[in-house]
């Protein structure tokens, strides 16, 4: 029965999928029909939250010391969830294996699953995947998607039942495959929502975002402005109980790059805190030597391995974060971050991709190389890299025009976000590949004294979490923000006391949004785009959907942090051959194979015009990508 259910939703997701103009929006659409069409039974189920809350309400009030809503679900979840997702939505409960619970604080609270998916279920997943005839779900598996979905709404049901401001997501998921079937590795998350805080910290940064347009009266500014400094006060108040809140915060970062064992979780959260030690008068490593290292029973050569690996996570977020700080709305923005890590990355020519350190897993790229010229004739080598290069700067022409996602489509076979999201994804791939790689190369060297014990991962993460907290500690902890002023280089602007009171809450928003601070503004407006619009049309404002993120680009930035499934993903060495270099590579010999002089401009221009505006139509975008063609045609009369 359970099986035939499953099918029947999943089949009717991709029936939607498609003959519809089917989104996310529509996604949910089914699922909501699922729970009306369940009638009474759904009924009975809010019901049945509703009489357990009421319960937990009325036992509360006799207690002296009052529990918070995550007592009420370290009791009752698990029983809630088995039930939504057999009764409601096809999976048998007896796959379901609760294997740990744990409430971080009164406002945290987290439940570790394994999912073992029978081999009917398997086959059902496989097999619709591959008559999706769109990618509704921007990088899920449709497992992932389809869980993901379910504890969303699942939360969302909860939280309409018991009129309490909470979060039930699914925040980290990973896919193990076995010799006999697939395992889902899950954390499920409920959490108080934060709504004050990201209403004040939306109104901030609504104000700085509509500055730059016209016709939107003052006294809107005005309220926004009122959000601003509520946040601030908000940050004020909650300074004083941030410490102990710190210690939970970590540990929830400590819970999720375990399940995941990445450390993509902490990455932008490590880059936010280095970046404003570098500003404190204090030094990284005279911090960890004095305030951490010194309290371990560890010998000098294993204590300098922790420094190892903390200048590794140190440099490669630094690098991270710098491409994440670019990952803006807008195919301009993302043409400018395609162009600022292809430049990184090719800047220095072949011999620097197969040798150097500027690769995590630069034996991968030789050999993923070498294997694919062994079945070619025009092989792949320095002078291609270096034309590559070379192309690659005449791409920032394309800033100037309106078709950047086509060109990409052209060439690349996926616009310009879809490419750089894959960047992403395999970057992190890599990165944990090389840093698993760094330490078991340290072990062996430690081996040789019998009194180191191995590293593992998970230690690992214990130590960086707890040089986290030491740091922050050490530059913003005070008796006010107004004393902790005095550990900045600059203490009378940047890092002023209510600066600083923000900075502190802003390390609790990488709890709900663990990407990097530099796209929060972008992030939130996107999120927020509907009511935004309704709001401004009241003053005849319109703004450009370019200016915000789309549905893809949100749950991609989403997906990149949170669900891993690296069996099925490329190395980013890999990526980068066959998604870059070797599209590149046979659209420039193909130009040059199809002239006769590729000297002659005229006919190289003939040529690219005919390759990239086959199947156009539009008249605007015919002389769009003329004016791409002219601009890239005398690139060929120097081709090596």
């Amino acid at each position: 029965m359970a099986y035939k259910e499953l099918k029947y939703i999943i089949e009717n997701l991709q029936e939607r999928a498609n003959t519809l103009d089917f989104n996310i929006k529509n996604f949910n659409i089914v699922l909501f029909e699922v729970l009306e069409n369940k009638g009474t039974l759904f009924e009975e189920f809010t019901k049945d939250i509703r009489l357990r809350w009421e319960v937990f309400e009325k036992k509360n009030k006799k207690r002296v010391i009052k529990k918070t809503f995550t007592s009420f679900f370290y009791e009752n979840f698990h029983d809630l969830f088995s039930y939504f997702i057999e009764v409601f939505f096809g999976f048998k409960k007896n796959s379901l294996n609760l294997f740990n619970k744990e409430k971080i604080s009164d406002e945290i609270i987290f439940f570790e699953y394994n999912f073992l998916l029978n081999l009917n279920e398997e086959d059902i997943f496989v097999k619709i995947s591959k008559e999706f005839k769109v990618e509704i779900l921007y990088g899920f598996s449709l497992i992932t998607g389809y869980l993901y979905f379910l504890v969303r709404l699942l939360g969302i049901v909860i939280r309409k039942t018991i009129q309490k401001r909470i979060f039930v997501l699914l925040d980290a998921v990973t896919v193990k495959n076995t010799d006999v079937n697939k395992i889902l590795n899950f954390m499920v998350i409920v959490k108080d929502s934060k709504d004050e805080i990201f209403k004040y910290y939306y109104n901030m940064v609504l104000y700085y975002f509509l500055r730059q347009i016209k016709g939107i009266p003052e006294e809107y500014f005005d309220k926004l402005l009122e959000g601003r400094e509520k946040l601030y006060q908000v940050a004020l108040e909650e300074y004083s109980t941030s410490k102990e809140k710190l210690v939970d915060l970590l540990y929830y970062f400590y819970k999720k790059c375990n399940l995941l064992q990445s450390f993509s979780p902490l990455l932008d959260f490590f880059n936010f805190v280095g970046a404003r030690v570098e500003d404190s008068v204090f030094s990284k490593l005279d911090i960890i030597k004095k305030e951490f290292l010194i309290n371990l029973e560890y010998t000098p050569e294993k204590k300098d391995s922790i420094i190892k690996f903390f200048d590794y996570i140190d440099k490669k977020s630094t690098l991270y974060s710098t491409f994440q700080a670019n990952n803006l709305p807008s195919p301009k923005s993302q043409l400018n971050l395609f162009l600022l890590y292809m430049k990184y990355y090719f800047g220095s020519g072949l011999e620097a991709l197969e040798v150097g350190d500027l690769l995590f897993l630069p034996t991968i790229f030789k050999d993923a190389l070498d294997q694919y010229n062994k079945n070619v004739d025009d092989v792949i080598g320095t002078n291609s890299i270096k034309n590559i290069k070379e192309f690659l700067n005449c791409l920032s022409a394309l800033s100037n025009t309106k078709n950047i996602n086509l060109f990409f489509q052209k060439i690349f076979k996926k616009n310009i976000s879809q490419l750089n999201y894959g960047f992403f994804r395999t970057f992190l791939k890599s990165l944990n590949s090389n840093f698993s790689q760094n330490i078991e190369q340290e072990n062996k060297i430690l081996s040789e004294d019998p009194q180191n014990a191995p590293f593992t991962f998970n230690i690992i993460v214990d130590h960086i979490c707890r040089i986290l907290y030491v740091l922050i500690d050490k530059i913003f902890m005070r008796s006010s923000p107004g004393d902790a002023s005095k550990n900045f280089i600059d203490p009378r602007s940047r890092y002023i006391g209510k600066n600083i009171a923000l900075r502190v809450l802003e390390l609790f928003v990488f709890q709900d949004i663990n990407y990097s601070d530099d796209v929060w503004p972008d992030y939130i407006i996107s999120l927020n785009r509907g009511q935004l619009k309704d709001k401004l049309e009241k003053f005849n404002v319109t703004i450009p959907e370019k200016q915000f993120y789309t549905v893809e680009e949100l749950i991609q930035i989403m997906i990149t942090y949170n669900i891993h499934s690296f069996s099925d993903q490329p190395f980013f060495e890999e990526w980068l051959i066959y998604e870059i270099i070797i599209p590149l590579n046979n659209l420039i010999q193909d130009i040059r194979n199809a002239v006769k002089d590729p000297t002659n401009e005229i006919e190289v221009y003939e040529k690219l015009s005919e390759l990239l505006l086959f199947g156009i139509k539009d008249e605007k975008t015919i002389k769009d990508f003329k004016f791409i063609c002219q601009n890239f045609a005398s690139f060929w009369k120097n081709i090596e």
